[in-house]
């Protein structure tokens, strides 16, 4: 048996985001907005501070947590800097005048060290004492905000704390980093927020809304279901009479995409976001239904929303799935060149999911793969019950030997 050669889906994402970012044609990296409203739900401390040695701060004053003025704190490595995308980060001397107002919580493993929050990132800084009013502003800002998000978080009726929770999720109004945690405090009260999220459905801003489409199962109840299907089946026919009115005219995919009017890619966008959100409830008799969606953005060339149909496969597995994994397959294969191209993998990932001997003939052809040809040979062993190696027609061969046989027990004369 061979090792495994290619990471998860997480690990594939992160690979070639390095692979990306690191290419000296287009070197950039991803930075952590700085704002009051980032990191200060995980606070312990915010501090105003001034700089006694190179990792010693005393306190000077205290907006949260339990800290007196005059304590110090220890914060190793510290150093101020400003991050830019494209070249180096800037960084700012701590002289006598600086002042530092510091967002803090235990290092998850050295506990007695403190560090920022979000990303080490959460800390602004003025370099004359006499502007410290801005960073004192700022840290009362912060504070008041967090009492706010607690004291709804902390209302008694979950129906009551839903409804409370549900401005901040605003990305505009308090950006992502409050939005997690708000969509982390609403999952935790499911599925009475689902039944909350379905009436506020057709209210909500396309962006805001959107993003809670894939993990519409972490919210529950059938409410938000029946919504979310609906929703689905609507912009597919806004993007059938679109499609019944335009002409192509053998463009490429890039192309067409980038001539598309806004409300036509929106349709595409909540089609895909809906079809990630109905797997995620994880019904099993969903699946009728997403193989018959995934049918359609096949017809369409929808890559995006087959490509959460392999998703919601890889998770329920059934054997009806696999016509419909095929076709996938065939109409999006690597290498096509003109921009339809399911990741590849994906298709592997849902075919060893699908552990049934008809799997055989679709997942053999994957045990050459450099990338994951070992997930492939894995779960075929699985499937026959013992290993026939890294050639596709031994497989091939056991699949038709096991067809030759039922045909013959079938008809014995």
């Amino acid at each position: 048996m061979r090792i495994p050669r290619w990471p998860s889906k997480t690990g594939r994402i992160l690979f070639l985001c390095c692979v990306f970012l690191c290419s000296p044609a287009s070197f950039s990296k991803l930075i952590s907005p700085r704002g009051f409203r980032y990191g200060v739900l995980d606070a312990e401390l915010v501090v105003i501070v001034h700089q006694e040695s190179p990792s010693k701060f005393m306190v000077e004053e205290v907006f949260l947590g339990n800290a007196s003025g005059g304590d110090s704190i220890k914060l190793p490595g510290f150093r101020l800097f400003t991050e830019h995308r494209d070249g180096p980060d800037t960084v700012e001397p701590i002289t006598s005048g600086t002042r530092i107002l510091l967002f803090l919580h235990h290092k998850k493993d050295v506990p007695a060290a403190w560090e920022p929050t979000y990303f080490g990132n959460c800390f602004f800084w003025v370099q004359d004492p006499q502007q410290v009013s801005q960073l004192r502003n700022m840290a009362e800002q912060a504070v008041a905000l967090r009492r706010r998000w607690e004291e709804a978080a902390a209302t008694p009726d979950s129906r009551r704390r839903a409804e409370a929770l549900w401005p901040f999720l605003s990305m505009k109004e308090y950006g992502d980093d409050i939005r997690k945690h708000t969509e982390s405090a609403l999952q935790k009260i499911a599925p009475v927020s689902g039944d909350f999220f379905a009436q506020q459905f057709a209210s909500m801003e396309r962006w805001d809304r959107a993003d809670l489409f894939k993990n519409a199962g972490a919210y529950g109840g059938d409410k938000l279901h029946e919504t979310l299907a609906s929703h689905v089946g609507t912009q597919q026919r806004v993007y059938e009479k679109f499609e019944s009115t335009s002409v192509s005219n053998g463009q490429d995919v890039l192309t067409r995409w980038n001539m598309l009017p806004e409300h036509v890619k929106d349709t595409i966008g909540d089609i895909y976001y809906g079809l990630a959100g109905l797997a995620s409830f994880k019904r099993r008799d969903d699946l009728p239904l997403i193989r018959e969606i995934a049918r359609w953005a096949v017809k369409y060339r929808l890559e995006q929303t087959s490509e959460a149909a392999l998703d919601a496969f890889r998770t329920m597995p059934d054997e009806e799935n696999l016509p419909v994994l095929a076709l996938i397959w065939k109409t999006f294969p690597l290498g096509s060149g003109d921009g339809d191209e399911i990741f590849h993998v994906d298709v592997i990932e849902a075919l060893c999911a699908h552990k049934y001997p008809q799997t055989v003939p679709l997942l053999a052809p994957f045990v050459t793969d450099d990338f994951a040809g070992a997930e492939a040979e894995a779960a075929l062993s699985e499937i026959v019950g013992r290993d026939l190696g890294e050639k596709p027609q031994r497989w091939l061969d056991w699949y038709a030997e096991r067809d030759n046989l039922r045909l013959k027990s079938r008809n014995p004369n």
